[in-house]
């Protein structure tokens, strides 16, 4: 009826100059006089004659076409206008920047070079991708919702009716409205890390963002001390280790000295080797003297026996002196030095692994009593003075460029299909 009523008012208009422009007047009077339906039935009547004409006809169909699409487009415009412009609901926005540095740590010549470029400290880029998971965590919204209530917040009517969460919202639900109105960003040039929190109440919004930044003051040295107690229970096991395997190379040691009765077996061959050569050299000298002496002298002289007797005294003493050095007997001082020398290297070898893990105890119980991160507070969370979402302004001319393009497209698209269907 609507379009019978616009199509015969188009028609008064535009093409039946010599008439008055009377249709609506005229029905509406109609309804006055003979009600909904005598007027529906002498509309009817009126729009008949138009369809005799199959060109004005449809001339009237096209431009009513265009005219719902008008229309159409119109009332998405207004409807997303009027849900941005007085239904949604308005969020202020608290805001804090903070630094996460490492105590533990110098600056070393290449983080200059570094963040020249733009890259940051890569030490300082992995703490604050911490402590940008630990918030979004679903441990960290259990934490808040127990201290603000959340969950009850984002069911509320505070919330409009298109982000509201359903009574029936699931906590993955729940914590992705969480996480969207928890906003994080990480500037990798300053180092510096942003944290933002929407509320609908402003001092909500600043009373939350403290919460979290105190606890992420708190979690940041947590975590890096649990990862130290983890440590040190290693290190300290590795020390006794040390400390047990030192003790028995140790008293090894001391059971094989006592075995065989040397201090230093070491010290004993070389005494040994020692005597030899100085046998040697008088061996040496007494064979030197006994072939001068023989050349005039009997042999029953009373010299040459003798020497004979300390030449072969000496041979003897040289025979003895050696086979207690390489004799084939277990208990050869060749023998005996080997095995030392290997339980002596075993020893230092132990006792070097043990200062090691000793000095590597105490390093890791100074990293465990110390707080090596902390978190420098650049700009306190602050106390909103208006919202921030939604940007009204923004949000309709970029509804209106919107609107406009895509009206346009679909214009363009309909005149195609009736140029071809034509």
């Amino acid at each position: 009826m609507i379009k019978k009523i616009i199509q015969t008012f188009w028609y008064e208009k535009q093409y039946a100059k010599d008439e008055e422009h009377r249709t609506i007047r005229k029905n509406f009077a109609r309804l006055k006089k003979h009600g909904f339906k005598g007027m529906r039935e002498r509309l009817d009547k009126d729009h008949n004659k138009l369809e005799e004409n199959y060109v004005l006809k449809s001339r009237l169909n096209a431009k009513y076409s265009t005219l719902k699409i008008r229309f159409f487009f119109l009332l998405i415009f207004l409807m997303l206008n009027g849900y941005y412009l007085f239904v949604k609901s308005e969020l202020y926005e608290s805001s804090t920047a903070l630094i996460v540095r490492d105590m533990g740590q110098g600056t070393p010549s290449s983080t200059l070079g570094l963040s020249l470029l733009g890259m940051g400290s890569s030490s300082q880029l992995k703490d604050s991708m911490i402590v940008e998971e630990y918030l979004k965590s679903l441990d960290v919204y259990r934490e808040v919702d127990a201290k603000f209530d959340l969950s009850k917040h984002y069911k509320s009517h505070e919330i409009d009716f298109i982000e509201r969460l359903s009574v029936n919202a699931t906590q993955e639900e729940i914590l992705a409205m969480y996480n969207k109105h928890l906003i994080i960003f990480y500037d990798e040039v300053s180092g510096i890390l942003h944290i933002s929190f929407l509320h609908v109440k402003r001092a909500k919004a600043e009373k939350i963002l403290k919460f979290l930044v105190k606890n992420v003051d708190y979690q940041i040295n947590e975590f890096n001390r649990r990862k130290a107690k983890k440590q040190l229970a290693f290190v300290k096991n590795e020390f006794e280790e040390s400390k047990k395997k030192m003790d028995e190379a140790a008293m090894a040691i001391e059971t094989y000295q006592n075995k065989y009765l040397l201090l230093d077996p070491t010290a004993e061959a070389t005494s040994k080797t020692g005597i030899i050569t100085e046998l040697e050299i008088k061996l040496s000298q007494k064979k030197l003297e006994y072939a001068t002496k023989k050349r005039y002298l009997n042999a029953d002289n009373f010299e040459i026996i003798a020497l004979k007797s300390e030449i072969k005294e000496i041979k003897r003493s040289i025979s003895d002196a050696k086979n207690k050095l390489t004799g084939s007997q277990q208990n050869g001082l060749n023998r005996v030095v080997f095995v030392y020398e290997q339980l002596k290297m075993q020893f230092d070898f132990s006792t070097e692994v043990y200062k090691n893990t000793l000095i590597q105890l105490e390093t890791t119980k100074i990293e465990v009593a110390k707080n090596d991160k902390t978190l420098s507070i650049v700009s306190k969370p602050n106390l909103p003075d208006g919202y921030t979402y939604p940007n009204k302004p923004k949000a309709f001319i970029n509804i209106l460029i919107l609107t406009f393009l895509v009206f346009g497209i679909v214009t363009m698209l309909g005149s195609i299909i009736r140029d071809h269907k034509e």
